[in-house]
């Protein structure tokens, strides 16, 4: 697999805005042999070798990742509420990577860069509906509603937790809050839009749409949960695009070795491949990766057009 540069889709400008998005929240530069990163990662590492070891004596059972076992890991997740995205979070950050520099970031910083990809591929693709797939507490369309009010919004998320976040956010709000509004890291351009997207209670085993229903479908990290429903989720996915996916998902391409695959594999997550997405009916135009990146799972966004027929 090929990874494109922004320039090749006359997208060049977005990687100083990424940078503009993630470098403000990022809480230091890590320098070569710095030794809390080198304990970090090293830690992390043993864990992983004490599992593979119990997992070959037999001693682990199979986790895979059921819905029941999603509900029950993200009911505390989503129900830590929205002030934590704001510029300063009170998290504790993990090791990032990005053109060879080292970062202490955390999961919020992310967030706020993600934006940044969403928004701009958008501006690109140019659709008038779109769906998330897996949309958590709906903070990517809360944010992408107030800077495109113009576009027909839609979310499905598995847990109830995260759909009963989105929906009392929307309820209890009739603008967006002065922290979300730093927070975002692009103009918006009506921050009260996210009150008309609409957030539904579903599976991604059974889209409850019709065919061909969005311009645009897309998950971010979400698929990557999906490891047990996913000849089936992609196949949902797609059949209710109508032009273009976008995933934000950890491809096997990029951790099919190493010590990303042993996380992957201890996580049960995703393991889809890019170059399988054609036998789905998507043809991946361009495959992006430079951004920032966490250390032991590495992710790219793959924007596919939707094969005719």
């Amino acid at each position: 697999m090929r990874l494109s540069t922004w320039n090749e889709a006359g997208l060049g400008r977005i990687k100083q805005d990424i940078a503009d998005a993630f470098l403000p929240m990022v809480r230091r530069e890590a320098p070569a042999g710095d030794p809390e990163w080198s304990s970090h990662v090293w830690k992390r590492r043993r864990r992983l070798v004490r599992w593979l070891v119990k997992r070959q004596l037999g001693k682990l059972p199979p986790q895979p990742r059921h819905a029941a076992a999603i509900r029950d890991e993200y009911a505390s997740v989503w129900g830590r509420g929205y002030g934590r995205y704001c510029l300063t979070p009170e998290v504790n950050p993990k090791p990032w990577q990005w053109d060879r520099h080292r970062y202490w970031a955390d999961s919020i910083a992310a967030t706020r860069f993600r934006q940044v990809i969403l928004a701009r591929l958008i501006e690109h693709l140019k659709p008038r509906r779109v769906l998330e797939v897996g949309c958590g507490n709906g903070i990517n369309l809360i944010l992408l509603a107030c800077r495109f009010p113009e576009i027909e919004f839609s979310g499905l998320e598995l847990t109830p937790a995260g759909h009963a976040a989105a929906s009392r956010f929307q309820a209890e709000n009739a603008t967006l809050p002065e922290h979300l509004l730093a927070y975002a890291p692009l103009p918006l351009a009506d921050p009260t839009a996210f009150r008309r997207i609409r957030f539904i209670e579903g599976t991604a085993e059974t889209l409850p749409f019709a065919d061909g229903a969005f311009d645009l479908t897309m998950t971010v990290l979400a698929l990557e949960q999906m490891e047990m429903i996913r000849p089936r989720a992609l196949s949902e996915v797609v059949r209710v695009t109508g032009s273009h996916a976008l995933l934000l998902e950890p491809f096997k391409e990029l951790n099919g070795w190493g010590w990303r695959l042993l996380n992957r594999i201890k996580r049960h997550y995703f393991a889809g491949r890019v170059s399988e997405l054609a036998d789905y009916g998507l043809e991946p135009q361009y495959v992006f990766g430079d951004y920032p990146q966490e250390v032991f799972l590495r992710t790219c966004v793959a924007l596919c057009r939707k094969r005719p027929g």
